[in-house]
């Protein structure tokens, strides 16, 4: 008994891996339509409705649906109703995954084996084949095999333990799951599994193969069912601990949601049981298929019932969590948290927001740092060292953030993204450290009481915009990932290096003609050296995208 226990959960640790692999291997074939998807998430919300339920079936899992949307809303991509028309959608779109086991033992053909020998094929296909897009099919059709490999030893065994001869179960089986219990209490059950191993996804699917073999009874499984939407939102609400107040929110609106769904259904289930077990019966022969089929309905009903009343949906989590009395601006990052990790095609994509926005902070200190010095009456050391300190904790954070993020299932081109976006914060950390070096000289010329020359004031004034060109031309191209710029970009930076040998020579003949004090000309020739390289390192995020584009363009040459 105890050796047929262990292959039992054995099934289940190889159902829920199945489950893992397929659902990752399905992001990397979707993760640039899936970003597509919830960049285009608008206040329609049928669409949103739509993406949730696309996104959920692509990640087979309605919990880590729900815990990027919390990402989402505490980086203030989304608001809170666009977020609940995608968990509308999630929580259908997860059923998905109860479908697909159903189909083991259904018909004269053992879809089980089929898939299993699929699985087979997909594992080699994901070791041999070096084509990323084929590797990830196979890994797709690896992880499929798995789930019907889990559940056929979960079936098998679940028999051995529970079934005395054919048919018949032991009395300790008829006791706990055919008795007729308290619905409450079933509820309460699936809550308490559903938390436990974060996945309403497992536990449903477990609920199918037992009703498949005859152990489960529809009528319990109904409200074990009830239970597990329930349970599934545990997982967002422990994740949104220490999030913004909108995103706390998030959490609880998923909660509640599914919450007044399942008390919207358990009623007329308890109460007309019998002829609700005879419908789904209607439907199909197969207790675990009507036990699928009733988890659709069941989010369908429910999506389709509540969504004319989003907006009241959200003023009463407004109330429930009201707005904390010691809020305060978030400080780092604006577009990503540790939540997206679990999508990292999106992660990917909201890093390089985050890094135009570390971009923006040092373009502002180079513009205020030169100002300085071409006007002695302007002081921007206070603002420009605030931003120096958010551009070293981005530094930082990003580095830390991307590092993470390289630890996770990445496409070959997000791979390379990750590598090179390494070395763009570096640049621009690099850039920011330039730009408080020339503050520091515009504040030598005040404490020094030195000026420099009408001349060279207009230089560095044309020097500054030829930068400030240079750096739009560059984050253009890094942001929009145009490589049709980078020739634009190069000339740019080019001119520059011109330039700034052309001032050198005119400075050396307005300090020989006195034109220009030794003091105010050294911070002159400092200024243009540290200019210049603030262009060399900005050239650098610009050609950062060929580490990926350029290959992408091959590959798709190559095919």
């Amino acid at each position: 008994m105890i050796w047929n226990i262990f292959f039992m959960f054995g099934g289940v640790a190889v159902m829920m891996f199945g489950m893992k692999i397929m659902g990752s291997a399905l992001e990397q074939v979707a993760g640039g339509g899936m970003k597509k998807m919830l960049g285009k998430i608008t206040t329609n919300r049928f669409a949103g409705v739509g993406v949730g339920i696309a996104v959920t079936s692509i990640i087979q899992s309605s919990t880590a649906t729900t815990v990027m949307l919390v990402g989402f809303v505490n980086v203030g991509i989304l608001t809170l109703s666009q977020a609940l028309n995608v968990i509308m959608g999630a929580n259908i779109g997860t059923t998905v995954t109860a479908h697909i086991v159903s189909l083991s033992g259904v018909g004269s053909i053992d879809i089980g084996a089929i898939a299993a020998m699929l699985g087979c094929i997909g594992v080699l296909m994901s070791m041999l084949v070096k084509n990323e897009k084929v590797a990830n099919i196979g890994s797709i059709l690896g992880g499929l095999g798995l789930i019907f490999v889990g559940l056929e030893f979960i079936s098998s065994y679940a028999k051995e333990i529970m079934f005395v001869s054919k048919d018949v179960p032991y009395d300790w089986v008829k006791t706990i799951f055919q008795g007729d219990h308290n619905p409450l209490l079933l509820i309460l059950i699936g809550i308490v599994l559903t938390a436990l191993v974060h996945s309403s996804s497992t536990i449903t699917s477990l609920m199918v193969v037992l009703a498949t073999i005859k152990v489960l009874t529809f009528d319990n499984a109904l409200f074990l069912a009830l239970g597990s939407n329930i349970g599934t939102c545990i997982t967002a609400i422990l994740s949104s601990a220490g999030t913004c107040t909108n995103a706390k929110r998030t959490a609880v609106l998923h909660l509640l949601f599914n919450t007044i769904g399942c008390l919207i259904f358990l009623a007329p289930i308890w109460i007309w049981k019998t002829e609700v077990t005879n419908l789904f019966a209607s439907m199909s022969p197969v207790i675990g298929t009507q036990v699928a089929i009733f988890h659709t309905l069941f989010n369908i009903v429910v999506t389709a019932f509540l969504m004319p009343f989003t907006k009241y949906l959200v003023r009463l989590v407004c109330l429930i969590v009201p707005e904390s009395q010691n809020s305060e601006e978030r400080f780092g990052f604006m577009y990503i948290d540790d939540r997206l990790m679990s999508t990292p095609a999106v992660a990917v994509g909201n890093i390089r927001k985050e890094i135009v926005r570390m971009g923006e902070f040092a373009k502002q200190n180079v513009n205020e740092s030169i100002e300085m010095l071409l006007d002695s009456s302007v002081d921007n050391t206070e603002s420009i060292s605030d931003r120096e300190i958010k551009i070293n904790a981005l530094n930082k954070n990003l580095t830390a953030y991307l590092t993470k993020l390289m630890g996770k299932e990445l496409t070959d081109e997000d791979d390379r993204k990750v590598g090179s976006y390494y070395h763009v914060v570096s640049d621009i950390e690099r850039v920011g450290d330039y730009a408080e070096n020339v503050m520091e000289y515009a504040n030598r010329l005040r404490e020094e009481d030195l000026e420099l020359s009408s001349d060279a004031v207009s230089e560095l004034n044309e020097f500054k915009q030829k930068v400030l060109n240079l750096y739009d031309l560059a984050f253009k191209a890094f942001d929009t990932r145009d490589i049709s710029i980078l020739p634009d970009v190069e000339a740019v930076e080019e001119d520059i290096d011109t330039y700034c040998q052309t001032l050198e020579k005119r400075h050396i003949n307005r300090v020989k003609k006195g034109g220009c004090s030794a003091q105010a000309g050294s911070v002159f020739l400092q200024t243009i050296s540290n200019l210049e390289r603030v262009a060399d390192h900005i050239n650098n995020v610009a050609k950062s995208i060929k580490v990926y584009k350029e290959k992408a363009q091959k590959q798709e040459i190559a095919l």
